[in-house]
């Protein structure tokens, strides 16, 4: 792993969240397991990009860092967008507001040739508490 396979790979992480763009699969391996959801596949994605698609609207990422050590990555953003939905099953019941949403995240992958394993720390209830706060 060097830095340039890193930027590369936090270039297309942050881009398929934005815009559900699937080739970053091509840097996945089809055993992928995703340790923040359980699931193991590829299929997680098209499910994640759908909530996506559904909650925010106007999606953008601001890039903070990108790191590696061995095999590990790490991917420091935050997200923003608008909210416009309740895709994600932690939203279930919220109400709609419209505001704008800063969501930080920080995003680990282990590649062994192609991304392996996949760790999330996600400031989740952050996000849920600044649409709770806003009115429509």
């Amino acid at each position: 792993m060097d830095q340039q396979l890193a930027d590369a790979l936090a270039e297309e992480y942050e881009q398929w969240s934005v815009t559900g763009d699937r080739s970053l699969l091509t840097l996945f391996s089809p055993d992928f397991v995703d340790h923040v959801s359980g699931h193991r596949g590829l299929k997680i994605f098209d499910v994640v990009a759908a909530w996506l698609d559904e909650s925010f609207a106007d999606r953008w990422v601001e890039h903070h860092a990108t790191m590696f050590d061995g095999d590990r990555v790490m991917v420091w953003y935050t997200a923003h967008g608008r909210h416009v939905g309740n895709g994600f099953p932690r939203m279930a019941g919220l109400r709609v507001t419209g505001s704008d949403v800063a969501w930080p995240q920080v995003h680990a992958f282990r590649v062994d040739r192609l991304v392996v394993e996949h760790w999330a720390v996600r400031d989740d209830y952050g996000m849920l508490e600044s649409i709770s706060n806003q009115t429509p």
